[in-house]
């Protein structure tokens, strides 16, 4: 009996073949996969990159913005307090001026012709005065004139009149050249306050007699 022999060689490296076919579509499938999961999640990732960027410049502008308001305030804040210290530097010096102009008018309407002032000192409404007069009556007559001058509702004035127990006072105006009214006695209050003698002393110079004499008050320049 004679034997077949089959040769099965072709059929294995058929089926070889087919095999390596179907694991290069499955490597190359497991490629293309994974380079499309690769470029989704770049891309995904490049948008969130990109969104968050967006978000950070947004609020980086909205901080300029807000940076750029709170500058103008405070830049207003500034120039209001550069406004206030000139206003108050003006008005100091509105005060100062007018005091020792007030003061002097005053001083000039109490004045005796026989009394000399030789100095005097003004610091926060506190008046030190030192001069001469030809006698103590000379100084004295000086005090009462200094008592004298009173604030008015029309300015400043000089007492030429007061009687005991009147309630209207004769006053002439310094202001008004030389006018002279009445007014009630609540209505007026002295420039000059608290009129002290500090000092007063005779003395002799160039053959003749005098007195010298310091002089403290309280000067009242609000109207």
């Amino acid at each position: 009996m004679t034997a077949i022999r089959i040769n099965l060689l072709p059929v294995r490296q058929v089926k070889k073949r087919e095999m390596g076919r179907q694991f290069l579509v499955l490597v190359a499938g497991a490629v293309i996969i994974g380079g499309a999961g690769n470029y989704y999640w770049y891309a995904t990732r490049d948008a969130e990159r990109t969104r968050r960027q967006e978000q950070v410049a947004e609020t980086q502008r909205r901080i300029d913005a807000l940076e750029k308001q709170i500058g103008e305030v405070n830049d207003l804040k500034k120039r209001k307090k550069e406004v206030e210290d000139k206003l108050a530097i003006l008005d100091k010096l509105k005060k100062q001026r007018s005091g020792p102009v007030k003061l002097l008018d005053a001083l000039a309407s109490a004045m005796p012709k026989k009394v000399f002032i030789n100095d005097f000192d003004e610091k926060s409404n506190t008046v030190r005065i030192l001069g001469s007069g030809e006698s103590h009556e000379d100084v004295s007559e000086f005090m009462r004139g200094l008592s004298n001058v009173v604030w008015t509702p029309k300015g400043i004035g000089r007492v030429v009149e007061r009687k005991r127990d009147a309630r209207n006072v004769r006053v002439e105006l310094l202001a008004s050249e030389g006018a002279i009214e009445d007014f009630d006695v609540k209505q007026l209050s002295n420039f000059f306050s608290g009129v002290e003698l500090k000092e007063s002393t005779q003395q002799d110079g160039k053959g003749k007699s005098f007195v010298k004499f310091e002089l403290a008050m309280t000067a009242n320049y609000a109207t």
